[in-house]
Formats: structure tokens, sequence, C-alpha cells
């Protein structure tokens, strides 16, 4: 296998974080880059062990959204899938014993093998309630999709109509890499239908450029008009949808924000030939609300009062 190679793409979660802290963003896409070498430096592999963390909030979501994955690969293969008690019972033993790994602190011998919580890390003081709670909403968004119109059509979806499912998928802009990672796509007559889950908070402005992008990927890869596509955000902590469709306008608005971002992520780099960046270029938040959720806080010079290496 060949050196990786760490090249400049464009995702929504990459937007968000260069648009939260410039810090942060340089942490996590360039200063815990190869921390997973054993030969690379302390901070670096410090890096890019806290870069593994999860909130427990996004910890739930991320648990809600394999339960889900696993239910509908089912579906999509024909066979016959969990009912809703099992696919409950099996969410919730495994966040027990991602509990249980993350507060001994075995992912500091493993990050990629065991879940890592920001809360242990960080030795946040915690009631019981506030993670029985956490567990509570993520079974109830779970069953919410049991409950969901897309769960009852995709019983009798055709199997010549299944397109997606949890698939990492990418399209370009310009020759960059755009990642787009679709939970859920498949065809109603001549229409493409995309899903997203969000076990979140609704967050319009958010949403709409993550489903704009989405519709943006379906347009190029199946060949449709951008009028054939439907991308919904599912939020299922109410069961309630948020459907949007695009014109070929709105495509060209979505596809000029990305180029726009793009631009503004070189223009920090010290080589965008090469993707190489200085810690120094890389200003702090302005607000500081932000750091203390921040996964990087420990490797921080704003608040380990440590001076930055030249480059990473």
């Amino acid at each position: 296998m060949g050196m990786l190679e760490n090249k400049l793409s464009w995702s929504k979660t990459r937007d968000e974080v260069f648009r939260e802290c410039l810090r942060k963003y340089f942490f996590q896409y360039y200063g815990s880059w190869g921390g997973w070498d054993r030969s690379a430096t302390p901070r670096v592999r410090e890096a890019y062990l806290l870069k593994k963390l999860q909130t427990r909030q996004m910890w739930a979501g991320d648990k809600v959204h394999r339960s889900i994955r696993t239910v509908v690969e089912a579906m999509r293969a024909g066979e016959v899938h969990p009912d809703v008690d099992a696919a409950a019972a099996r969410l919730l033993d495994g966040m027990r014993q991602d509990y249980r790994d993350s507060s001994k602190g075995l992912y500091r011998g493993d990050p990629k093998r065991y879940c890592a919580l920001f809360e242990h890390e960080y030795q946040a003081t915690l009631l019981g309630e506030v993670w029985k709670e956490n567990a509570r909403n993520a079974e109830e968004s779970l069953r919410n999709f049991y409950r969901s119109e897309v769960f009852h059509k995709l019983q009798g979806l055709p199997k010549a109509d299944w397109l997606e499912v949890e698939q990492l998928a990418t399209f370009q802009i310009d020759g960059t890499d755009v990642y787009v990672q679709l939970d859920l796509a498949f065809r109603d007559r001549d229409r493409i239908v995309i899903y997203d889950w969000k076990t979140g908070k609704p967050d319009r402005d958010q949403s709409e450029i993550q489903l704009a992008c989405y519709a943006a990927y379906a347009v190029e890869k199946y060949g449709v008009t951008p009028e054939q596509v439907t991308a919904t955000a599912l939020y299922l902590a109410d069961n309630s949808e948020r459907a949007r469709t695009i014109d070929t306008s709105t495509l060209e608005t979505i596809r000029q924000y990305i180029r726009d971002s793009l631009d503004e992520m070189r223009f920090l780099l010290e080589d965008p030939d090469k993707n190489a960046a200085l810690e120094d270029a890389f200003d702090y938040a302005e607000d500081e609300a932000s750091c203390h959720r921040c996964n990087f806080k420990k490797i921080c010079p704003r608040w380990t009062g440590a001076g930055t290496p030249a480059s990473i």
C-alpha cells in the first residue's frame, strides 16, 4: 500500500469546523494527520486521539444511525429485519458496552477500536440521570424511525429501486472531491428520493446546505434534473420531516458556495499545491464559548499557554 496523501477535499462537516474555529480546523485536518502511525510525534498522536472523541449527543446519534443502517440493509437484502424491541435492546446493549469501555479509557490504547467519549476524556461531572436521558433519547429516536412514513414505504420498495444506504461517496467541483454520505437514497418512479436521519435539534440553515449538497451529488451521479430530486431531513426526536427540492439556480448556488468555501480554505495554506499548513496561520475562535466543547482543548495553545510549532 502506498503512502496516504492528505489532499484537500470538501464536506459539509469540514466547512462547519472551518467556520467554527480555524485552530480546531487545523487540528482536525492537519495537526492530527498521521497520528495513527507510532512514529508520529507525541503531539500529533495526541491530536489524532482527541479527534476521535465524541460528545454524548454525537455518540448517541452515531449509535442510532448504525442501528437504522442495520435495519435498512436487511430490508434491502430482502431479509427479516429486527423488530423494534430487538433493535432497541441491541442499541442499548451497545451503548452500555461503549460507556464501560470509554470510562476505562481503553481508547487511549486503541482509539480506532474503542469508543472515546468527550465527557470521560475531560472528566466532566455528570449525574447518572444525564446519561440515562441520553440513552432514552437514542432509543426514542430509533423507535420513531420504525413509526416513520419512510420505514413503511421501504417495506414494499422494489429491489431495483434501492440506490444507496449510508454510503460514503464523492463528486467533484472544479477537480476537488466533495464528500457526501447519504443515509438513504431510492427511486420513486422518475424521482430520486434522499433521506438524512437527524437526531439533534433542527438547524434550518445548515440542513438546507447539506440537503442541497446531496441533491447536487444525485444530479451528477444519476443523471437526473435538479427538479427530479427530493432530499428530506427526518428529525427522529419528534418524527418530523423537512423536504428540500432544488432547481438549476439553486444547484449553481450550492456549487458556488462550495467553491467559495474551498477558496477560503486554500487561502490559509502555506503551500496550496501540497495542501501544507502552518499552525500559526489558523486563528482561534473569537468566542471562547465554543472552546468548552472542543476536542482539542488539551493541546490548544490558547488553553495550555504553550508556543506553537512552525509547521506540522
